[in-house]
């Protein structure tokens, strides 16, 4: 059995930075696998039963429990063991964990998965694990949640870097560095500078993943054509198309669709 709940936060310093925070509960005799694709809306979590496992070349090996996993670049296989509950904070800025901390995000993702004992202290970490541990419900948890949130709301991004992200989202990917550059008159790197500070991939990347996802929306639909759908979400030919769907997926187009890869997406993040 699995349950996946997500809840809005009510603090006001917090309803432009957080779109969700998401309960994700498995039972332990919940055993498959399931497949996360790159995506720019997770930021941070705590697993408060059981353990998360991310598969890597050869077997699954155990995330921190309370931590964060770059998932803006490639897909992960994912699986529980135990009575299983996550709690993670969806932020409305890539990689908004730099809200929350001065470390730069291409240091916090040098490796795939973080301890948010690397970001805070111990203290802190301790702390909030204990009072989420005795919140007796959903919504004291969120409290709970939202009241060390607001405690380390110390950086905002700059708005040039709003900027530049909700230019990325208005077209749907179909852009690239040196058009953002001229139409903010700025330099490539100085795009390229914020990226690394504030989401910890670069901006070439991240556009592509926002292509990628507006293609899955739109593939959704079993009677479009995929290619079309592809042309029309700003890929400019079927190799180019195909070349950038593996990067993502690790697979191409007709083997994820043909061979019912989609089916085995997780609803964690609502594709």
């Amino acid at each position: 059995m699995e349950s996946i709940v997500s809840y809005n936060v009510s603090n006001p310093l917090l309803i432009d930075k957080i779109s969700s925070i998401v309960f994700w509960r498995r039972s332990a005799n919940y055993t498959e696998s399931t497949v996360f694709l790159p995506n720019n809306i997770c930021g941070f979590g705590f697993t408060l039963l059981g353990d998360l496992l991310v598969k890597n070349k050869t077997d699954f090996q155990i995330m921190p429990k309370y931590g964060t996993r770059n998932t803006l670049m490639k897909p992960s296989e994912i699986k529980t063991s135990g009575d299983f509950l996550n709690i993670s904070v969806r932020l409305t800025i890539p990689n908004g964990l730099s809200l929350f901390t001065k470390i730069p995000m291409n240091v916090v993702y040098e490796e795939d998965a973080t301890s948010l004992y690397d970001i805070f202290t111990n203290q802190e970490i301790n702390d909030l694990v204990d009072s989420l541990e005795e919140a007796t419900n959903d919504e004291k948890k969120i409290k709970v949640l939202e009241l060390f949130l607001v405690s380390k709301l110390i950086v905002c991004q700059p708005p040039l870097y709003s900027a530049i992200i909700n230019k990325i989202h208005a077209t749907k990917g179909q852009c690239n560095v040196a058009q953002m550059a001229a139409f903010f008159s700025v330099s490539e790197r100085t795009i390229h500078r914020l990226f690394n500070k504030f989401v910890g991939v670069n901006p070439i990347n991240y556009i592509n993943l926002i292509k990628f996802r507006t293609f899955l929306q739109h593939s959704s639909n079993p009677n479009n054509h995929l290619l079309s759908v592809a042309i029309d979400t700003g890929y400019y030919d079927q190799s180019h198309f195909i070349k950038h769907f593996k990067a993502f997926s690790t697979q191409t187009p007709s083997q994820f669709f043909e061979n019912n890869s989609s089916e085995k997406v997780s609803d964690f993040y609502n594709l």
